[in-house]
């Protein structure tokens, strides 16, 4: 018995090192974010406005590739066992994060920007982006804290 809780217990901690990255809501924003460049490639065989749709795919595949390299870098600092490095290394995370916000700030203007069209689903799927950037940036802002907090250093909003 003791031992099961002995193991028990050493498994809880060695993965509470690591769970910081299973802890995050980004993988759902993520799948959002694929979800919708699946859609959108799908209709992407209307030449009128095929401009704006390839713009907006590829705005999503941009997104998901820093949200993976934000992943990778997270398995990074948890393999970093020098305290020095860690604190660098959630430095350059919290600087990533806040360029990532920037990005976002960027597309959710450039999706404003857009004129409504008369075509309800290409409407749809810029209104439903730029809910998902916002979403985005409230996370990102909830995981710049929890990387303040790695780093040690409180930094402002």
């Amino acid at each position: 018995m003791k031992k099961s809780i002995f193991i028990a217990l050493t498994l809880v901690i060695s993965f509470s090192i690591s769970a910081y990255a299973l802890d995050s809501q980004l993988p759902e924003i993520r799948n959002k974010f694929f979800q919708e460049a699946q859609e959108l490639k799908a209709i992407a065989v209307n030449p009128k406005n095929v401009v704006l749709i390839n713009s907006m795919w590829d705005s999503c595949l941009m997104t998901m590739s820093q949200l993976d390299a934000y992943f990778s870098m997270l398995g990074i600092y948890n393999a970093v066992t020098n305290e020095d490095a860690a604190r660098e290394a959630a430095d350059y995370i919290y600087r990533w994060l806040n360029e990532m916000k920037r990005i976002n700030e960027l597309n959710i203007k450039s999706l404003k920007s857009v004129l409504q069209l008369n075509e309800p689903n290409i409407n749809t799927h810029m209104d439903r982006l730029r809910i998902y950037y916002i979403d985005l940036n409230s996370r990102i802002d909830t995981e710049r804290k929890k990387v303040s907090l790695l780093s040690g250093i409180k930094k402002p909003k």
